[in-house]
């Protein structure tokens, strides 16, 4: 899946832009403050409908514009795609695919799919729980329409769900009428839960393999309950947290709790972890994600990175190059990259654009 062009209007500090890209190397280049890492932020919001960088889409219209407009053209799995999001600053964002409305950005995810490294996403390893959740709900989302289908109807049941508990909390609602929330949140988080629990074991394999290309001395792991807890289990400790949640507000045991964490040789990387270990914990991360989504899909996804070489010395930028090129020649197709830059020295002395791989650059300025 690639993508081939992208128009902007209004968008960060771009007033009206357009880029092409080639199935290669795309390089962009630039002092801090010139709009590189917008570009990447623009391609991922018309991959997810959303941005990685805010949660409020309207800070990403220009100045004091009244609306944004994105345009991308990909090719997903041999089909043209065009996707278009405007954001209105009074009536908020409105999606299109192939000139059809969406309600929402369901349709979008999987369709054109993007691997982002970015230090926004250190996050992942230096964050709470529930950022390890999210990654990996991303990234099993992007691979299965299963999985988001059934996310998405575990989200749902765990609000309404909550939204209960609060009646009974605040409102002297009975408990029992929790009984049939129960019941669904059980079934959806059971099913939520065993697929996650499939997945997971995949990207572990995915994770040890890209580990040990890169070198076979690091010990770099996830911490996952050996398996998921009983049918059975999962009822009782629904019914034996009744109280608790009531106390609290809230559901308190489920899938929305997994305790997802990193250990770096042995050690509990997010409490523990040097700022090396965290940089370099996410590339790989990253690079075991683009190799998970292409074995569930088919295809790579277009790989997007952030300004990586100044944030690694050069020998680990040589190292990370190598492996990614592996990974193509073992697919024997091309991994679309979009890079970011301040300075394409560092670019070329990581290596990324030697060989044979078609390359193309822009240069941005403040």
């Amino acid at each position: 899946m690639s993508i081939h062009l992208l128009q902007l209007v209004s968008f960060r500090n771009h007033d009206i832009r357009e880029f092409t890209f080639i199935r290669g190397l795309t390089v962009i280049w630039g002092e801090n403050g010139s709009g590189k890492t917008a570009v990447l932020e623009a391609i991922h919001t018309l991959s997810f409908g959303k941005s990685f960088r805010t949660h409020k889409q309207r800070e990403m219209i220009r100045g004091s514009d009244e609306l944004l407009i994105i345009r991308g053209d990909f090719l997903s799995n041999k089909h043209p795609d065009t996707v278009a999001i405007q954001v209105n600053r009074s009536s908020g964002q409105k999606l299109k695919l192939n000139g059809n409305a969406l309600s929402g950005r369901k349709e979008l995810i999987g369709r054109n799919n993007v691997v982002i490294l970015s230090p926004e996403e250190q996050s992942i390893t230096k964050g709470a729980p529930a950022e390890r959740r999210k990654f990996f709900d991303k990234m099993f989302s992007m691979s299965s329409k299963n999985y988001v289908d059934t996310l998405q109807q575990y989200s749902r049941v765990l609000k309404q769900r909550n939204a209960a508990i609060l009646n009974v909390k605040e409102n002297g609602q009975q408990a029992e009428n929790l009984q049939s929330w129960d019941e669904k949140l059980i079934e959806t988080g059971y099913k939520l839960w065993e697929i996650r629990f499939s997945f997971m074991n995949s990207f572990k394999t995915n994770l040890k393999s890209t580990v040990g290309r890169y070198d076979k001395e690091i010990q770099f792991e996830i911490t996952y309950p050996d398996k998921i807890p009983s049918l059975d289990t999962y009822q009782t400790k629904i019914k034996n947290s009744q109280k608790k949640d009531i106390a609290l507000g809230r559901t308190t045991f489920g899938p929305h709790r997994d305790n997802i964490a990193l250990a770096w040789n042995n050690r509990d990387l997010r409490n523990f972890g040097s700022q090396g270990e965290h940089k370099l914990s996410l590339v790989l991360l990253k690079l075991a994600e683009l190799v998970f989504v292409r074995k569930n899909t088919g295809t790579h996804p277009t790989l997007l990175l952030d300004d990586l070489f100044a944030k690694l010395d050069l020998e680990r930028s040589k190292k990370i190059v190598t492996l990614l090129q592996g990974l193509e020649t073992e697919s024997g197709e091309p991994v679309q990259t979009i890079v970011t830059t301040t300075d394409l020295l560092n670019v070329e002395k990581s290596g990324l654009l030697s060989g044979e791989k078609e390359n193309n650059t822009y240069h941005l300025e403040r």
